[in-house]
């Protein structure tokens, strides 16, 4: 492995300068959790590796004037899963972040971390994408928001700019009367999902009717995707089983997952299958329970 600079800048600005400078050929350093390994197996050199560490105003979880809920980039994953105040709006966003890794693996890899390393398997992407989150990027001299959905452009890319980072991560107020989940389907315990998703049904108030919803599977496709055909099969309609058995069918002809060592398409078509049915049916049931989630 060829030598490399190493660099801990102290505030945003002086990250993002760093970042240009270097011309797209430096790497970003939150957690290391992802990155270190590939630099350790010589899959990935670099001329400068900036660290984000000692720039605290990127860890943080705030409500927002609206209710909403806004998260650092740098807010490590293990925060996320323990803060009372996500929990008690964004449930299933806790649920996701338990899902990953270990203890230890959590305590160190951060929420921007999870989503800018831009893997399709990445846990937290489908359910965020779920809940209509949106990043907050920046150069250091200009600030844009970008829906989550629209992020990434393929595995291990996204729409980040030269010399730009995430700052944060924007969460709207949940929609009343509604259920989010993530599900996955993986090997191991601390192995990354050969098919994970999540949804945010929004039913009636008092009723079983989904007014909205949203379904996004992640490992399925160069990018985490929605799956807006089957979304709008089920809308205005009781989740029975027929029609579940339908949608998580249609579900699984909209993905387009691949082939590697971990799993065969056939095989990652089915766990959408599967996961889809399984997502749902927890849906009904919270909804026939008179929603107290």
């Amino acid at each position: 492995m060829k030598a490399f600079d190493y660099m801990r800048p102290s505030s945003l600005e002086e990250a993002c300068r760093l970042l240009g400078q270097f011309n797209g050929q430096a790497k970003v350093l939150a957690g290391g959790t992802d990155l270190l390994v590939q630099f350790k197996q010589r899959k990935m050199q670099s001329k400068a590796l900036i660290s984000l560490r000692d720039i605290p105003e990127l860890s943080f979880i705030r409500l927002k004037p609206d209710q909403g809920i806004s998260i650092g980039a740098m807010t490590t994953l293990s925060a996320v899963e323990t803060s009372k105040e996500i929990s008690q709006k964004y449930p299933a966003i806790v649920e996701a972040a338990s899902w990953i890794g270990s203890v230890q693996v959590r305590n160190r890899a951060t929420l921007g971390g999870n989503l800018c390393n831009a893997a399709p398997s990445a846990d937290m992407a489908p359910i965020l994408i779920a809940y209509s989150a949106t990043t907050g990027l920046t150069n250091g001299q200009k600030e844009r928001t970008v829906l989550l959905e629209d992020f990434f452009t393929g595995p291990g890319q996204t729409v980040l700019e030269r010399g730009e980072l995430m700052k944060e991560i924007n969460l709207p107020p949940p929609p009343r009367s509604s259920f989010g989940t993530y599900v996955k389907a993986y090997r191991s315990k601390m192995d990354i999902a050969l098919v994970g998703v999540g949804i945010l049904a929004v039913f009636e108030k008092g009723k079983e009717v989904c007014q909205d919803l949203k379904l996004v599977l992640g490992a399925v496709a160069p990018t985490p995707i929605r799956a807006k055909e089957s979304e709008k099969r089920l809308v205005g309609c009781k989740l029975g089983d027929e029609l579940i058995i339908k949608v998580s069918q249609m579900a699984s002809e909209e993905a387009h997952p691949i082939s590697d060592v971990r799993s065969t398409a056939e095989y990652r078509r089915t766990l959408v299958k599967v996961l889809i049915q399984r997502a749902l049916l927890a849906a009904r049931s919270w909804a026939q329970k008179g929603g107290n989630r």
